[in-house]
């Protein structure tokens, strides 16, 4: 077990990243509650996701979200997923990083495009109509997407590379960061 582990652990990184079974898998580890930021929201809105990006449109969702991770920061202890745009603004970063230890799991935007293009519960990869965007489209806006949210995630403490290993090792690494830092600072 580690000494001084901070109340919250919070993995950030694009959609597809893996956070959310590389939290699964830490929070084990750590013997702590696992939560995903997305379960949270559902939960609170009584509503999937893609209902709320429906009903409520981007900007609708991210005031859930907000209000959710502002709940999880009061209120939870353990390891949180965040979802892929958690990270809307330097406000958002600095309140994480006061509450909590920020983790970037940094994955190659190839490796989420093999995960991720097929998911039709992501609303972002749907078009207008609700059909999934064809890969060189896909490709091109969450390429772009990552670049504009990139210099937020990396201002994590600590980033773990994800490029397709085995998500246990990844733990691995991450455990032996986690510790380096906590005993460092």
């Amino acid at each position: 077990m580690i000494s001084n582990l901070p109340d919250r652990i919070f993995l950030c990184g694009f959609m597809g990243a893996g956070k959310s079974l590389i939290g699964h898998k830490l929070a084990e580890k750590l013997e702590r509650t696992f939560l995903d930021l997305d379960d949270k929201i559902e939960e609170k809105a009584g509503q999937s996701i893609p209902e709320i990006f429906d009903e409520t449109g981007e900007a609708g969702f991210r005031t859930l979200e907000r209000r959710a991770l502002q709940e999880v920061i009061r209120e939870f202890e353990g390891v949180v997923a965040l979802g892929g745009g958690s990270l809307q603004n330097q406000h958002m970063v600095d309140h994480i990083k006061l509450n909590g230890l920020l983790v970037f799991i940094e994955t190659p935007i190839s490796v989420i495009l093999d995960r991720i293009s097929e998911d039709q519960n992501r609303p972002l990869l749907l078009d207008e109509e609700g059909n999934p965007k064809d890969r060189a489209q896909l490709k091109e806006e969450l390429t772009a997407l990552y670049e504009q949210r990139l210099p937020l995630y990396q201002q994590a403490v600590i980033t773990i590379s994800n490029e397709g290993q085995n998500p246990d090792k990844i733990v691995q690494t991450l455990l032996k960061k986690i510790r380096n830092h906590v005993e460092y600072y």
